[in-house]
């Protein structure tokens, strides 16, 4: 199994939660309202420095790992200006 942690612009969250639905993930939790600074810069909510993130952390199995994913990237190249998006996967033992 997989644990993928999917950090992403708050605004695309809706999108998100569509291709989780679409890829059959019925199962995640999510952080809402996280400040940050990555690639997109920084997000810390205040007039400053604009914008919020959601983290989400999804437990699945090897092999569905890599639909959602390419479903994720697919969903962000729609946007003009791709939001934020960062995905990372480490090995999970269920115990």
């Amino acid at each position: 199994m997989r644990l993928l942690f999917i950090i992403i612009d708050q605004s695309i969250e809706p999108d998100v939660l569509e291709v989780f639905e679409q890829n059959g993930v019925e199962h995640w939790t999510s952080w809402t309202e996280v400040h940050g600074a990555g690639r997109a810069g920084r997000k810390q909510g205040s007039p400053i420095w604009p914008g919020l993130n959601t983290v989400f952390l999804v437990a699945l199995q090897q092999e569905k790992v890599e639909p959602l994913v390419q479903g994720l990237h697919a969903t962000r190249d729609t946007f003009p200006l791709p939001p934020g998006m960062r995905i990372f996967s480490v090995a999970m033992e269920e115990l």
